[in-house]
């Protein structure tokens, strides 16, 4: 489609912002060349370390080893370019399952510092198998390091709907209802309105994954919810600011912060995984034009070839020379 390191652009008319990035090829390049400082928010959904060809409706890639130590060696470096790239307020997510989880914590406590680790973030969910032999593993786990002391948190930006039938009483407020408990033991009455919402906790039980069904699914195989990515981009970043993922898979970062106006940074090695993340990202980006509120165009670096890809490529035009 493209000769090897040719840049062609996904231009919406968004006028002089900075361009957005997404490279098909060895991400850990792109992260190598990131700038210090550079990067407000990384989110990365890597391999799980499954050793198995994780196959979707009709695109597949293999995953990594699966033997922990091997798999926080290979993930390592780009842990390491992510911190130095991220500035002093940022953030960085990295979502993984039971296989590594705890071996990454402790590689990332080493690189970080303990006093940087923010939050270990459970995302339950029903879809998927049960086992006969033990509890049926309805978890991911999002690990939240910090830059810096001070990093950004928007909390408001988040806040989810307050849950009935909690041990507080309801009672009626001059906005409206009001859950109301007493301290026993100094009698301070605590009132929260049930409009406001609340400050979601480090475990989320209100973000279904995708099942085959949704309209957001692409097919891609480890594709993960908007919802889910967007509560993160929200709480840790403002419009304007630059978000990064090293593994874009079905291109859920990129076009959550394309959305959300902010810009991107994003590289995968499988020809298809880049090809589906820009249909999504094209076909969202001529919305947001025609409603009026053209992103920053889109620089498409081919460091990999497109063949092998079997959904048809972006409506690209030749970058700048």
């Amino acid at each position: 489609m493209s000769p090897i390191g040719a840049v062609r652009t996904l231009d919406f008319g968004g006028g002089a912002a900075p361009r957005d990035v997404v490279v098909l090829g060895d991400s850990l390049p792109v992260a190598a060349a990131r700038a210090d400082a550079s990067l407000d928010l990384i989110y990365i959904d890597p391999p799980f370390g499954t050793g198995t060809v994780r196959r979707g409706r009709d695109q597949s890639y293999a995953d990594v080893d699966g033997d922990p130590d091997r798999f926080v060696a290979w993930l390592g470096p780009w842990l390491e370019h992510s911190r130095r790239a991220l500035a002093a307020h940022g953030s960085l997510f990295v979502h993984l399952d039971w296989r590594t989880v705890h071996y990454v914590k402790v590689a990332l406590d080493r690189l970080f510092g303990r006093e940087r680790f923010v939050n270990e973030i459970v995302w339950c969910y029903a879809v998927g198998g049960k086992s006969r032999r033990g509890f049926g593993r309805k978890h991911d786990t999002i690990l939240w390091y910090a830059r810096g002391a001070d990093w950004a948190f928007y909390p408001d930006q988040v806040r989810v709907p307050r849950r009935g039938g909690s041990h507080m009483r309801v009672v009626a407020g001059p906005g409206g209802p009001v859950q109301e408990k007493t301290d026993r033991r100094t009698g301070r009455v605590y009132r929260y309105p049930v409009a406001d919402g609340k400050i979601p906790e480090d475990w989320w039980i209100d973000v279904e994954t995708l099942n085959h069904s949704d309209r957001e699914r692409t097919g891609w195989p480890s594709q993960k919810p908007e919802r889910l990515v967007e509560r993160v981009v929200r709480a840790t970043s403002r419009a304007g600011d630059r978000v990064a993922d090293w593994f874009c898979g079905s291109g859920t970062t990129a076009t959550v912060a394309q959305r959300l106006g902010r810009g991107f940074v994003t590289a995968d090695r499988e020809a298809d995984a880049v090809t589906c993340a820009l249909a999504r990202l094209e076909a969202q980006g001529r919305a947001q034009a025609a409603a009026g509120t053209p992103p920053p165009g889109i620089d498409v670096i081919a460091m990999a070839p497109w063949s092998g890809s079997s959904v048809s490529g972006p409506s690209l035009v030749p970058g700048p020379a």
